[in-house]
């Protein structure tokens, strides 16, 4: 397995965007400044309206097309950090760099929460090997 990478399709639909436009460490200020907010999405965007000045004119333009004229609700940043911390179990386990009990220490979760998020990381590799072959 590689460096952990973010699977956009795990995130929830509305904060797809902003990380493939901003990219994970933007969003994460981004959503730790406004996360739970909401914002009016502008048909035609201008550089004095308040979502272009927080989200900038790319990504709004790139939301107008699913909320325009509508309000976007900032999705909550747990979200994101749920699916790295994730990612990292994932990466060392199959790596062996950590131990299942340095984890739990590392991530303050319990064994059996590790073991049901390296279960379904193996289970969904599985099915993606089975649909490769086919």
């Amino acid at each position: 397995m590689n460096k952990p990478k973010l699977d956009l399709r795990a995130l929830p639909y509305g904060l797809r965007k902003l990380v493939e436009i901003l990219g994970v460490d933007k969003t994460i200020a981004l959503l730790t400044e406004h996360q739970g907010q909401m914002f009016y999405i502008p048909r035609k965007p201008t550089a004095n309206h308040e979502a272009v000045k927080i989200f900038g004119i790319e990504l709004v333009q790139a939301l107008v097309d699913e909320y325009e004229n509508k309000h976007y609700q900032m999705p909550m940043l747990h979200k994101v950090l749920q699916q790295i911390r994730n990612q990292e179990i994932c990466y060392a386990l199959d790596n062996k760099t950590c131990s299942i009990q340095q984890l739990v220490k590392r991530f303050k979760i319990t064994r059996q929460q590790i073991s049901s998020i390296y279960s379904s990381y193996q289970e969904e590799r599985a099915n993606e090997t089975q649909l490769n072959l086919l």
